[in-house]
């Protein structure tokens, strides 16, 4: 391109947004960053020049709002990263690309829905040969069956969420009792949490695998802490036949392995809070940009090293004119 790729990631207060700016804060493609959050208190925010606070995706002009912004600062591509704006953005995804020239990294809604709900993950596991969790909807008529079927301690979560929000280890039929015939929620087979792994696959347009890892983690408040990447071509290849047959571009994939069998329990489909922390196997973000914006072949990546990381806190200073400033850009956005 003539001019710098401008690229908009929103979000930028939670991990998965600060994954992708990681991601293309030392990149060689010549890209001009946009960030957005919803609160001038995400520090991100003042990280980075263009960056603005956007109203909440609930609003009913919220797509009307971003077609408007893509427009006015000449977006190239957009990375969503909040899981409440997922399912607004790929339901628009193609009105949003046909008033605008960006490129947005979403999938389908019928993909996007299917990940977005635990039960429907489960239930496409199953439907499609897979190894699942043993899984029931808690308004199932079938319920009291699963229950002799099934010893205590099991799980129930809400199908909807992410992290470990709402998710209760449930030991007798009287704490699973006040949430009997409530949609909301599942029950499920309890899982060796030991044996806990989260990865990230990546399928080029040509429907080549460019990427894969596969990392065992340590959780904090419902992110990853600590991470070893696991090096197993047996568990990679699982991952991969899962992530062709749901056949998205990227696929983040939460489960159990043991005994050389995989148990997945939850999808994503957006990029992973440890996109940033991956960068050096394969960049995704980059990897996009590279397919969708330069027209360029990615080549698989064959780095198989054995890398680990830590998270830690940081402060970033910032003043109340940097507030003022912030305010004074996003509330141009309003006229």
């Amino acid at each position: 391109m003539s001019r710098k790729i401008r690229v908009l990631i929103d979000g930028i207060g939670g991990d998965v947004g600060q994954g992708v700016l990681k991601s293309l804060f030392d990149s060689k493609l010549g890209i001009e960053l946009y960030a957005s959050c919803i609160s001038d208190k995400s520090s991100w925010l003042y990280k980075i020049q263009n960056s603005f606070i956007f109203p909440l995706v609930s609003d009913e002009k919220f797509i009307d709002f971003l077609i408007t912004f893509i427009n006015k600062y000449k977006i190239d591509v957009y990375f969503p990263t909040v899981d409440s704006t997922l399912l607004k953005i790929s339901k628009y995804r193609d009105f949003i690309q046909s008033k605008t020239n960006v490129k947005i990294f979403i999938d389908s809604l019928e993909k996007v829905t299917i990940c977005d709900d635990k039960y429907l993950t489960n239930k496409f596991l199953i439907e499609n040969g897979f190894h699942a969790p043993k899984t029931i909807s808690m308004d199932d008529l079938n319920l009291n069956q699963f229950l002799l079927n099934n010893d205590y301690p099991l799980i129930l979560k809400t199908k909807s969420g992410n992290g470990a929000k709402n998710v209760i280890k449930v030991n007798n039929y009287e704490e699973l009792e006040p949430f009997i015939s409530n949609s909301s929620w599942l029950l499920q087979e309890f899982l060796n949490i030991e044996n806990e792994i989260t990865s990230g696959i990546y399928i080029g347009n040509d429907r080549e695998v460019k990427g894969i890892y596969v990392l065992k983690r340590t959780l904090k408040s419902g992110s990853t802490h600590h991470a070893e990447r696991i090096i197993d071509k047996n568990l990679e290849d699982q991952l991969v036949d899962i992530a062709k047959k749901m056949n998205m571009q990227y696929l983040n994939i939460q489960a159990v392995y043991e005994n050389n069998k995989l148990l997945p329990f939850e999808f994503n489909g957006r990029l992973s809070g440890t996109t940033g922390a991956m960068r050096q196997i394969f960049n995704v973000p980059e990897i996009f940009i590279k397919e969708n914006i330069l027209n360029e072949y990615i080549k698989p990546s064959n780095n198989n090293e054995k890398i680990f990381f830590t998270r830690y806190n940081e402060e970033i200073i910032y003043t109340q004119k940097d507030i003022n400033n912030l305010k004074v850009r996003s509330a141009i956005l309003e006229k």
